[in-house]
């Protein structure tokens, strides 16, 4: 999983659902990620939606062409 300290505002994020979303906020003190779902596989309907997640739920940086973080 990503550590909190590997994550920034702004960058696209792939999730161990298989989904793509955009961090939106970072919580340290409570070690939570707030993203914004870009694409959702198995639930089209959270497409834009924000939701707090564990680091854990965050597999790797999305860099467009390939990915760093676990695979």
């Amino acid at each position: 999983f990503m550590n909190l300290q590997e994550l920034e505002v702004g960058v696209n994020v792939l999730l161990d659902t298989g989904d793509l979303a955009e961090v939106v906020a970072i919580n340290d003190e409570a070690q939570t990620v707030l993203v914004c779902y870009l694409d959702a596989v198995a639930q089209p309907e959270l497409v834009g939606a924000e939701v707090w997640l564990n680091p854990e739920e965050v597999i790797a940086i999305d860099m467009g062409t390939h990915s760093e973080g676990r695979t």
